[in-house]
């Protein structure tokens, strides 16, 4: 009995040896003889990938040579940029040199010139007294004065003979009175002298009546003249104007 149990007790001894062994040999990190095959990775100074004729990425980072110097050819046409020659290598293959070669980059539009400034139409004015035309505060073709209808037709028969593109009548009034009604005023008396010009050939189409009551007058007259003073310091500002557009 007393010996079973001693070898027992050596059996459980030497088990824990053995595991004990195998544990500092699982911490310790495995040796392995060096290969003679390792793969030497070169660095290239300004390292790139380029995918070889297959389409897979196969090439390797390396040192490569001296860079070539090429003379650059001429560009084919306007919207090519020069690709430099580059040293590659694949699968460990001697470098290979490739020439530079022209690469096709977007051509910017050419920029679009600025418009010229813009050419404002100076018309040639004819200026009629509203006082020649129409008696004071009067506007109606039957209230139209025979001189001022003279002057009209006169008018007329030159711009028939001549090349215009197009016609302004504008009316003004003086100061006294309303504004609205000066405005209604200037806007009847351009409506009727631009009726008497149609009624002596020209073009309805071609005549654009405007009402401009008292602004732009031509003179300035102080309030503390006489009523009849002032009508009469005011009558170069009571007129018609026919502005006359010039065929561009």
């Amino acid at each position: 009995m007393k010996t079973c149990i001693g070898k027992i007790f050596l059996l459980s001894i030497g088990g824990a040896g053995i595991i004990a062994a195998g544990n500092t040999a699982l911490a310790q990190p495995a040796q392995y003889p060096q290969s003679q095959y390792q793969v030497q990775v070169q660095v290239q100074q300004d390292p790139s990938w380029r995918p070889d004729a297959h389409g897979q990425d196969h090439w390797e980072r390396f040192d490569a040579p001296p860079p070539r110097y090429e003379a650059v050819p001429p560009p084919p046409r306007t919207g090519f940029a020069w690709q430099k020659g580059y040293w590659e290598r694949s699968h460990r293959a001697e470098p290979r040199w490739t020439k530079g070669y022209w690469i096709p980059v977007a051509v910017q539009p050419a920029p679009v010139p600025a418009p010229p400034p813009a050419q404002y139409e100076r018309p040639k004015i004819e200026r009629i007294s509203a006082d020649a035309l129409f008696r004071f505060d009067q506007a109606s073709l039957q209230q139209m004065l025979p001189q001022g209808r003279a002057q009209l037709a006169a008018l007329a028969k030159r711009l028939a003979q001549s090349r215009f593109a197009r016609i302004e009548v504008r009316g003004y009034t003086d100061r006294l009175g309303s504004d609205s009604y000066n405005l209604n005023l200037s806007i009847r008396r351009a409506t009727t002298v631009k009726d008497v010009l149609v009624s002596y050939g020209i073009p309805a189409a071609r005549i654009k009546a405007l009402g401009l009551g008292a602004q732009e007058p031509v003179t300035q007259c102080s309030d503390n003249l006489a009523k009849e003073a002032l009508i009469r310091c005011l009558l170069p500002n009571r007129r018609v104007e026919i502005a006359v557009f010039a065929v561009q």
